[in-house]
């Protein structure tokens, strides 16, 4: 959920026919299916281990729920030993450390990046780990929870990436993503929404919610090393901070870690999160529903890196040097969830209705500000309770918010997953810039992870949070600006007018306001409004006066290919385009027309 359709984990697809059309599946599941129900890990780490059939007896195999099903024949033409594994297709991973550093001595460190390069984990052994993950599921099969470390597969995942102000350490040229090239996140945080510090300047900003190890430190690298143990991270960040020795200096070190039990693959709000990631084409085989894109979309230089068509005009291809090819630009975010007092909000806020206890009246509430159930069921699928049968992995994201007709009545425009991901839009004959065109464009691979203690019962009773937990948010784009985390979390979730009406919707006119879980107000007034949260009284805005979700810190990254990582360690020079093609407009903007608020 959070962060851009919140957090963690791997698949999601569109299916870029004209307008996305919806392959008109029944909402229903067909009177001969029978699915046994299933005891959900994360779906990242649900990779790990393993659905647990309820019924002992069930006979029939288990479906395979993870979110990237990588093809067993993917496309030749991509090198999948040249692009870091955790962009495609997602670390599997129970704990992850994120290693912040600066560089002391970028000779000594290129020499050193030699030797740790035969420890980076590339798509291709991602594959082979979750292979093995499958193979150790099917004979764990049955066994009570938690598993042994001995029957689980021992992990140890590497990735790396560079800050612009590490690029430049580095000598290393642009890979030519304008809002990147701007520089740390930190100048940028208050485009984003960040609350600013009394202390902040126009010339200065500084997020009131930032850490001070995050305002202050610099920032040139991020190391990644994800495992299905503490143990094994824990080795394996020994391992990579002695290779580089004192050519660096570790900064900051984030601890993540699925949260433990049958919360497992669920985020701090309690829903299950990792549910819809991007299928990319030629390389993932998409379950019924999920949205599909290009591969360029995510990683830079291949098939469908390019601008959308505007109008008459076809996509234009993001050009690139021949060494950002395979590389992407990862975005990091460190994201404060406010527990308690998101669960008090939902108390003191249910959704009243004939027949609904208070309880369900809560559960509803939460249900229609993020768009699904805690379960991880979309109420596009099921709007009025929760359902288990819609956690098929064949059903779950077969949805595209349209039957039986146009509008908000199932699921608000203003929920999380609609906001940060709208599947499909019915646009007017007259809008002059179209929305529909963009969406196969505008998809992120989230592999974030949370972070922090379990609520305390003390924050509990109290109904504020005194402990720091949330989420390590992590998104992977071709493009920063539009459409990747910057442009989303800009023009979408932080706009009160997107999504634009749709052609024959009954809700012209009422906006949609601003994101319940991640849109910022701007201003000195906080407040966030959102409508349509209450199926009964869709014109009616919900009123936030605080937000439940606040980034504590981040920065972006260019995550290398193998082949940049060689490269940097020789020595060699890994120049910027000569600056003759245009890039896109920076910012987290758009080109001129592109669809926003």
């Amino acid at each position: 959920m959070l962060a851009l359709r919140s957090v963690s984990a791997a698949g999601r697809r569109y299916k870029p026919t004209a307008l996305l059309a919806f392959a008109a599946t029944p909402r229903t599941l067909p009177s001969s299916a029978v699915l046994p129900r299933y005891q959900f890990s994360s779906i990242r780490s649900r990779n790990m281990a393993q659905q647990t059939p309820i019924n002992d007896n069930l006979t029939q195999p288990l479906p395979d729920n993870r979110a990237i099903v990588p093809l067993e024949n993917p496309d030749p033409s991509i090198d999948l030993k040249n692009i870091q594994g955790d962009i495609y297709p997602t670390f599997p991973k129970k704990v992850e450390q994120f290693i912040f550093f600066s560089i002391a001595d970028p000779t000594v460190f290129r020499e050193k990046l030699g030797e740790f390069r035969k420890c980076i984990t590339t798509a291709a052994c991602v594959i082979k780990h979750l292979e093995d993950i499958e193979e150790a599921r099917k004979k764990n099969k049955g066994l009570p929870k938690p598993l042994p470390k001995d029957r689980m597969v021992k992990l140890s995942q590497y990735q790396i990436g560079f800050s612009l102000s590490g690029m430049n350490a580095l000598k290393v040229g642009s890979p030519n993503d304008p809002d990147f090239a701007l520089g740390s996140q930190k100048t940028q945080a208050l485009q984003l929404g960040d609350e600013p510090a009394p202390e902040s300047t126009s010339q200065n900003f500084v997020g009131k919610h930032w850490l001070k190890d995050w305002r202050e430190k610099q920032i040139d690298g991020v190391i990644l090393a994800a495992s299905e143990s503490t143990d094994t991270c824990e080795e394996a960040v020994t391992k990579a901070v002695e290779i580089f020795g004192s050519s660096i200096n570790v900064e900051i070190i984030e601890h993540g870690k699925v949260r433990p039990g049958p919360e497992e693959g669920h985020e701090h709000f309690g829903f299950l999160d990792g549910v819809s990631q991007p299928a990319l084409k030629g390389l993932v085989k998409p379950h019924a529903g999920q949205l599909e894109c290009e591969p360029g979309v995510i990683i830079m230089g291949l098939k469908g890196d390019e601008a959308p068509p505007q109008g008459t005009q076809p996509p234009v291809p993001h050009p690139r040097p021949d060494w950002a090819v395979g590389g992407s630009i990862m975005a990091f975010r460190k994201l404060h969830q406010r527990v308690p007092e998101f669960d008090k909000f939902l108390e003191d806020n249910p959704i009243k209705k004939h027949g609904l206890t208070h309880e369900e009246g809560v559960a509803l509430r939460g249900a229609r500000m993020v768009g699904r159930w805690k379960s991880g069921v979309p109420i596009d699928l099921s709007p009025e309770q929760d359902d288990p049968d819609f956690l098929d992995p064949e059903v779950i994201n077969n949805f595209r918010y349209h039957l039986p007709e146009p509008g908000q009545a199932r699921c608000p425009f203003s929920a999380h997953i609609r906001k940060t991901a709208p599947r499909e839009h019915l646009d007017k004959p007259t809008d002059r810039v179209k929305l529909a065109p963009v969406l196969p464009h505008a998809l992120i691979m989230r592999a974030g992870i949370p972070y922090g203690p379990e609520v305390y019962p003390a924050e509990r009773d109290a109904n504020k949070t005194s402990e720091d937990r949330g989420l390590l948010f992590v998104s992977y784009q071709s493009v920063l600006g539009f459409f990747g985390f910057n442009f989303i979390q800009r023009r979408w979730a932080n706009s009160p007018n997107f999504p634009p009406p749709e052609d024959n919707s009954f809700e012209i006119g009422v906006p949609a306001g601003l994101d319940p879980i991640i849109g910022n107000a701007t201003g000195p007034d906080r407040t966030r409004v959102s409508t349509g949260t209450d199926a009964t009284f869709l014109k009616d805005g919900l009123e936030m006066k605080e937000d439940f979700v606040v980034a504590e810190g981040g920065e972006y990254f260019f995550i290398p290919p193998l082949k940049a990582i060689d490269m940097i360690s020789r020595g060699e020079s890994l120049p910027s385009l000569p600056p003759t093609a245009a890039p896109a407009a920076p910012g987290g903007g758009a080109p001129a027309g592109a669809p926003s608020a």
